[in-house]
């Protein structure tokens, strides 16, 4: 039994292991939760830094045989690489392993999951509310998990006994872990997550693009505090936004119509509606945040 309180793996595998396989690979070892961790990673500046921070037991650029060893394979890799990562990982997963990833949008690998040539996997979509403007190995840390929340993605094939196996491996980690299906989850993460950080690098091109691009230095708080996800990825979230697009576009014709909304009320210099249409949102936050 783990410090945890849940039954150890064996053997769990981590394909990928920057900022979120990496804080997952640190809980798994420091809780006690599996014998053995093995690590998968085709960054090469990322490897040397798995090495130095001896993230894991086991380390190669390219899943190989040594991952029928696993007992549950872990996916944290970009959105976009999880078609060719799969093609990968197939000929060497046991009979018995379980999938299961960390991706921002679940219906692309969903669909995949549920062709013939992942027939019999036991797979399991999750995703850890629990991102950062920071990236790679070097940004991993203990305790990333602890109190965030984290959502798993079941089909309708998968068993239950899946499910419940990864959701104790995330509680164990500290999550609080809830379900919803895969379709629902993209919409509300374009809603909550893809659309803010468009917007955030919409804002700072914005500026940049302006007449006075030097104001940037001479910004407080609160434009830093707003913009703080546009030092993200530009790679990893340029895969988001294209694999979730149709949500996407949806959500931007949405912040379209009420930006022309606030754009008319300033226009027409009308206070009225323009303090009804900020009272709005400030009173949607407040509800948000109470």
């Amino acid at each position: 039994m783990s410090s945890s309180g849940i039954t150890p793996f064996g053997t769990l595998a981590v394909v990928g292991l920057g900022l979120i396989g990496g804080s997952f690979a640190r809980d798994v070892r420091r809780l006690g939760l599996a014998d053995q961790l093995i690590g998968y990673d085709n960054n090469t500046v990322y490897r040397e830094e798995i090495r130095s921070l001896n993230l894991v037991d086991y380390l190669a650029a390219a899943p190989d045989e040594k991952l029928a060893e696993a007992e549950l394979v872990l996916l944290a890799v970009p959105v976009k690489a999880f078609a060719k990562v799969l093609a990968q990982i197939r000929p060497h997963l046991s009979a018995s392993a379980i999938v299961t990833d960390t991706g921002s949008v679940k219906s692309p690998l969903l669909k995949i999951m549920s062709t013939l040539d992942y027939s019999g996997i036991s797979f399991v979509g999750g995703h850890p509310i629990a991102g950062s403007e920071n990236f790679g190995p070097a940004a991993s840390q203990e305790k990333l998990f602890s109190g965030k929340r984290f959502i798993l993605t079941p089909s309708e094939n998968t068993e239950l006994d899946v499910v419940e196996r990864v959701r104790g491996l995330w509680q164990s980690l500290g999550a609080s872990v809830s379900e919803m299906d895969s379709e629902t989850h993209d919409k509300m993460f374009a809603s909550v997550s893809h659309l803010p950080h468009l917007l955030a690098y919409a804002s700072i091109q914005a500026i940049a693009n302006s007449d006075t691009p030097e104001a940037l230095g001479h910004s407080g708080a609160g434009l830093k505090d707003f913009s703080r996800i546009a030092s993200s990825s530009p790679e990893m979230w340029a895969d988001i936004f294209l694999e979730n697009s149709h949500n996407l576009q949806h959500r931007i014709n949405i912040f379209k119509n009420v930006l022309s909304a606030l754009e008319n009320a300033v226009k027409e210099k009308d206070k009225q509606k323009l303090i009804e249409l900020l009272a709005n949102a400030k009173k949607e936050r407040d509800r948000w945040m109470s």
